[in-house]
């Protein structure tokens, strides 16, 4: 999947919530995905706005590098979980600047419902994986062939 044919949702409502236009400082896309709403903030932002993304599909990053490619100073990737946020950022800010935005897009994106070997849609026969990052260890085979009822019951209620 190319990353410009790739159209984000909200886009308009997002940039004038969380267009910073008071820098330097720092726009987190926990979740970047193939950088949409990244290259649409950092285009409405000031030049001393920089922003940090983080994805746990590499494919995914790899997208959003280059779609964001024209604001590449600007740009830091991080092949992370959103919940890695507050480690990961802190060593930022003494060369950015504060933490002046937060985007979280949660959701599963076109990248993996589209590609039958991710194994997340059931459109297409593939093995069930649901990685969002193809370097975990357990796959969605995995856990509902060895995990308990007891276990199950609770991913699903919880």
């Amino acid at each position: 999947m190319d990353s410009t044919s790739h159209e984000p949702v909200l886009t308009r409502e997002i940039v004038e919530l969380l267009a910073v236009h008071d820098g330097p400082g720092i726009i987190v896309d926990a979740t970047v995905g193939m950088g949409g709403h990244a290259v649409a903030l950092l285009a409405h932002s000031a030049e001393n706005v920089a922003l940090v993304g983080f994805d746990r599909d590499p494919d995914a990053l790899e997208l959003a590098a280059r779609r964001l490619a024209a604001f590449r100073s600007r740009v830091h990737l991080l092949h992370a979980g959103y919940h890695e946020l507050r480690a990961r950022v802190e060593p930022l800010r003494a060369e950015l600047g504060p933490v002046k935005a937060v985007l979280y897009d949660l959701g599963v994106s076109s990248l993996q419902l589209d590609r039958g070997e991710r194994g997340f849609s059931f459109q297409q026969d593939a093995p069930l994986d649901m990685r969002m990052d193809p370097s975990a260890t357990t796959t969605a085979a995995d856990l509902v062939n060895d995990a308990t009822v007891e276990h199950l019951r609770a991913i699903l209620r919880d």
